[in-house]
């Protein structure tokens, strides 16, 4: 009983630690955003892995490819390990 009142406690733990990392880091970066006039440029890149099926999306052509290889590994490490 006791080992599943510690697991429990340190991922609540880690979930209140994301989320204030989060919050912490939109105040920065909305306290950047105040101090200039300057033009800032913002991209979104990333992998979703939808069951065996990776998405990638903001890559240009080589980026494309390596996301896209790292998805595909990603999801055979999942089929290995998955137990």
């Amino acid at each position: 009983m006791q080992i599943d009142s510690l697991f429990g406690i340190i991922g609540l733990s880690l979930v209140i630690m994301g989320i204030l990392v989060i919050l912490l880091g939109m105040t920065l970066m909305m306290r950047e955003s105040d101090q200039g006039n300057t033009e800032t440029r913002r991209e979104s890149k990333g992998i979703i892995l939808l069951g065996p099926i990776p998405i990638v999306w903001g890559y240009g052509k080589k980026g494309w490819a390596v996301a896209i290889i790292v998805g595909i590994m990603l999801v055979l490490l999942w089929i290995l390990f998955r137990g």
